[in-house]
């Protein structure tokens, strides 16, 4: 796939957004080398601003793993997410998901190493394993592979860590890349848009105690006292107002949707269609609010998430 657009078209079943248990399991041989490395970690190849453009699917090639026989066509079900299905030396069906920019990641769990870079494997079961190539700490963010055996057998966790290993070898040597759309989302760092003047003139934050934490290829958290604020840009099908939400005009000629929480914290949300793509598919951008001081009432967040909303959509293309 040569760009954003055939990246959009080819959206599958997203096997990410699964609630897997996962159980942190020292690496066996053959799924690890070596110790975990301690050094700063500052391979350009996988940064964040390198990843953000590149075509995850285009890095589960026929030739990922050499174990591996592909059976059909790599599905994307997002930015940085691709999910293809093989066939493991021993004939057994094999599900295979990636994740650039992965954000649940835990460092100081690495058992080993795959190209270099800590080595995290988690299983889920007999039959699923992770593998994740830490890519920066702190915050923790990394490149992980999901491989399921579906039918049992094998070993997933050396299954995903050889997949995981070609993929890094794809990045460093020559990764597939996409072609944004003008006004694309895809390569901006919402965290320069949390950290902007735009935005602070509304939140009112302290530079010296906000903290803005990425959390993906597309993600970025700021929090400071007792409230904290998420973006989130996305491809999905394009926002509109249902019950329980309201349209609010951001600035003119952009309308957003907001929708208030349903639990007890001071919480709402505003996303908006930044850019369409389809009828069904759109770049999709959320903020969300919360507020945990003891008079913080749902209403007041409604407010302030709105008004951090329309500062935001300023610092877009």
């Amino acid at each position: 796939m040569a760009g954003l657009g055939l990246l959009t078209g080819c959206a599958g079943e997203d096997l990410a957004k699964e609630n897997f248990e996962r159980t942190t399991v020292k690496a066996e041989p053959g799924t690890g080398q070596g110790q975990v490395p301690t050094g700063p970690i500052d391979d350009p190849a996988v940064e964040l601003a390198t990843l953000r453009t590149v075509d995850a699917c285009g890095l589960l090639g026929d030739d990922v793993a050499g174990n591996l026989t592909p059976q059909e066509e790599p599905s994307s079900s997002g930015w940085g997410l691709c999910s293809r299905s093989f066939i493991d030396a021993g004939g057994k069906p094999i599900r295979v998901l990636l994740e650039l920019g992965e954000g649940s990641v835990f460092a100081d769990q690495a058992t080993s190493n795959v190209g270099g870079l800590p080595l995290v494997q988690t299983a889920i079961d007999d039959t699923s394993c992770f593998s994740t190539a830490v890519t920066q700490r702190d915050p923790d963010v990394g490149i992980s592979v999901l491989a399921d055996h579906e039918q049992g057998g094998g070993d997933p966790c050396q299954s995903s860590y050889l997949v995981l290993e070609g993929v890094l070898g794809t990045l460093r040597a020559n990764p597939p890349t996409l072609t944004p759309q003008e006004g694309s989302l895809l390569t901006v760092d919402l965290c320069e848009s949390l950290a902007s003047e735009e935005f602070g003139s509304v939140l009112g934050t302290d530079e010296d105690e906000a903290r803005l934490l990425p959390g993906g290829l597309h993600f970025c958290q700021l929090s400071q006292d007792d409230f904290v604020v998420y973006a989130n840009a996305r491809v999905a099908y394009p926002v509109a107002p249902i019950e329980g939400t309201k349209e609010v005009e951001l600035v003119k000629g952009i309308t957003g949707v907001q929708q208030p929480g349903t639990t007890d914290t001071a919480e709402c949300d505003v996303s908006w269609n930044h850019l369409g793509l389809s009828e069904h598919e759109a770049e999709v951008i959320t903020v969300s609010y919360y507020d945990y001081t003891e008079e913080a009432d749902v209403d007041a967040a409604c407010q302030r998430v709105t008004e951090l909303a329309e500062a935001m959509v300023k610092t877009l293309p």
